[in-house]
This record gives C-alpha cells, structure tokens and sequence, in this order.
C-alpha cells in the first residue's frame, strides 16, 4: 500500500524491481524521458548477495545526483504496489511527452490506444506493440500513465524507453496522414479482417478499450475499419492488451524486416 506521503505527491512516480529501475535508466540514457530521478531505495534484507546490484546503483548516483538509501523492508512496503519488488524501489519525478510528432517515421508505424483505463491492460498494450516494432504509442490527453510506476513494470519496461506521444487533439493523426500515413481502426463489426487487410506501412493503427471501442472523433478519420475474426461465436471484445498483441505483430508480418 502506498503511504499518505506518496499519495499527497502528484509530482512522483514510483518504480518497483529491477527491470522497472533499468528502463527508466536507459529511457533517460537515450534522450527518450526527461525523468529526474530523487531517490533510490535498497531493502537492507536483499543487500546480501547484491553487491554487484548495490555497487551499479551508487555508481548511477553519481551521474544522475540522486540517493540512495538502505532501508528496512516495511519501508519499502510503503511505496510497494506489488511483492515482485525485489526490495528495490525508485522515486522520479514525472515525464514530460511530447504532443506532436515533428518528424514522423519514413514508412514507420505507429498506434494508438485510446480509452484503455487500467494500467496493466495499457501496460501490457504497450509491450506487445513496442516488441512489434511499433515506432511510437500515441495516446490521448486522458489516460493511465498517472500510474506510470504500473505501466511500466506491466510492460516489462517499455513505457520508459517506448516513443510515446500525447494526443491532445485530431491534429496528430492528421499530419501523419498528410505524410502518406493510412489510418486504419478496429472494430469488432468492420467488414474486413485483419488477415485480408493491406497493413503495409506507413500504416498508424488505432484500437480501442474493450468497454467503448473507439470514440466517433476517432473513427471519422478512419481510411480503413478492420476486425479481428474468431475461432467461434463469441459476441464479446478482446481485451486492448489481446487486441494489441495480435495486430502488432499482423502489422510486422505484414512488413518484414529489408
């Protein structure tokens, strides 16, 4: 459970474990986050045996100027979500994303995900697409990434070192369409499936919450609707993350590597 001190402070995020601690390293390393990192926290109990892991985090401190700090183990618990923590935990402050794509990709792909509440769904969104070689993950002004600490560990890292863009209006997807980008969106009910749909790139493909689907905002711009097609009748939606999952790497079947 996180503590009162954490829950009062909009201007931190918290990171749990390992993969979380080295993503936001490297997402700084590469230019990708503006992260400040304040504060590093190493359980006293999983001290013994990580030498190695101890002596990295002090290094970093000096490059990064933050602390670090050995502290029991219920400290941690404070801040900790959830138990895979590995008694490391590491206090940023937030990232700031860019709200336009200056530059799109040459023949690149991007998508978008848009009313996507959970976390771990989003999370989990994010990793298949950036496994896929999605270029950038756009997503609207209202999203969960005020829970980025959950994203991030739910991603396997690849919110922190992932292109992502904030869509605060329609004029994103408008100027990657006047760079010869397709818009292409999900529906459970579109006439096409995504197995006979062109998916050549450049290509930037929108999916939807399974609550809602895709907003009419969205939709509109649309050059192309396409459903994913079922082994059986079955008259619900995937899950965003399954969704992702599967039209990723459709996307990167579609478009092997020259």
């Amino acid at each position: 459970m996180q503590n009162n001190k954490f829950l009062s402070d909009s201007d931190i995020d918290v990171f749990e474990g390992i993969i979380s601690v080295r993503s936001v390293f490297e997402g700084i390393d590469k230019g990708i986050s503006d992260r400040k990192i304040k504060e590093v926290l190493f359980c006293e109990d999983s001290v013994k045996g990580n030498g190695k892991l101890l002596g990295f985090l002090k290094a970093r401190s000096f490059v990064y100027d933050y602390a670090l700090n050995v502290v029991s183990g219920s400290e941690i618990e404070k801040y900790a979500v959830g138990n895979s923590h590995g008694g490391l935990i590491m206090l940023c402050g937030k990232r700031n994303y860019p709200d336009r794509i200056p530059d799109p990709v040459k023949d690149g792909f991007y998508i978008y995900l848009e009313g996507i509440e959970d976390p771990f769904n989003l999370g989990f969104a994010i990793r298949s697409a950036y496994a896929a070689g999605a270029d950038g993950i756009l997503l609207p002004a209202r999203n969960a990434l005020t829970s980025a600490g959950i994203v991030c560990r739910s991603s396997a890292g690849a919110s922190e070192i992932a292109n992502i863009i904030i869509c605060r209006d329609e004029q994103v997807i408008t100027e990657l369409k006047n760079h010869s980008y397709r818009f292409v969106c999900t529906d459970k009910d579109a006439p096409v499936s995504v197995y006979d749909a062109d998916l050549r790139k450049p290509l930037c493909l929108a999916i939807g919450g399974e609550r809602r689907g895709l907003s009419s905002s969205c939709t509109r711009l649309a050059d192309m609707t396409v459903k994913l097609v079922y082994g059986r009748d079955f008259p619900l939606a995937l899950s965003a993350a399954s969704s992702a999952a599967v039209l990723s790497f459709e996307v990167l079947r579609q478009n092997p590597a020259k």
